[in-house]
């Protein structure tokens, strides 16, 4: 058992380092874009947040059927109770990068960014649903 324990440990310390320089890369890929909005030095720590964010969601979309399938009620929502805070702090981290994306969008001086991200808001109506 502590063998596979170390196993687990090894794995993740392996990993970790891989899924921070990939998502990093990737996220450099785009920020180096032309495109309005695209080009921000805040899409590292936002593609690993998202990242792991969604390893987090993926994990409770798994457990939940897991526990009824299983009979696992009692262990795994022990187990949820303690993933779902975590989720929560991720979603706040994404919250707070997209208030960055706007302040930036709005403060930075650029033309073509502040429309893009207006456009993005409030679409080709101006604002007005329907129209």
């Amino acid at each position: 058992m502590a063998s596979l324990l170390r196993g687990y440990l090894y794995l993740a310390a392996l990993a970790t380092p891989l899924v921070l320089s990939v998502h990093s890369v990737v996220s450099w890929d785009f920020a180096m874009a032309i495109v309005p909005g695209w080009h921000a030095t805040i899409f590292a720590p936002y593609f690993v947040a998202g990242a792991i964010y969604s390893g987090v969601a993926m994990v409770i979309t798994l457990l939940v059927p897991i526990r009824k399938l299983f009979h696992l009620e009692d262990l795994i929502t022990v187990i949820t109770s303690k993933i779902s805070p975590s989720s929560a702090a991720h979603r706040h981290d994404r919250g707070y990068a997209y208030c960055v994306e706007y302040f930036t969008a709005w403060f930075g001086g650029h033309a073509a960014e502040r429309a893009a991200f207006w456009y993005r808001a409030f679409g080709p109506s101006g604002g007005r649903a329907g129209r």
